[in-house]
């Protein structure tokens, strides 16, 4: 798989998956359930969620495609970066 294609991928997974949370929160109650185990959604004063975990789920989860998305478009820069720089040097020497 050429670096091109990833960084493509990596861009479209990242913005799909975080569209799928914003819209439906699958993923990110997958996601706690799997950090937490038994405390996912215990009454913390009253109020049914996953404070008792002691964090956001939804935030981590943001974070990490973020994260996904800032490496998919590193990777499509450097590429295209990496074409562009070879083009010029065989057009130089010839």
């Amino acid at each position: 798989m050429n670096k091109r294609r990833l960084g493509t991928i990596l861009i479209a997974g990242s913005v799909l998956l975080w569209l799928i949370n914003r819209f439906s929160y699958i993923i990110s109650s997958y996601f706690s359930r799997l950090l937490c185990g038994e405390l996912y959604l215990q009454p913390v004063d009253g109020i049914l969620g996953d404070v008792s975990c002691g964090f956001n789920a939804d935030m981590h989860f943001t974070a990490l495609m973020f994260l996904v998305l800032i490496t998919g478009i590193a990777v499509l820069t450097i590429s295209l970066v990496q074409k562009d720089l070879h083009e010029y040097l065989l057009i130089r020497i010839l």
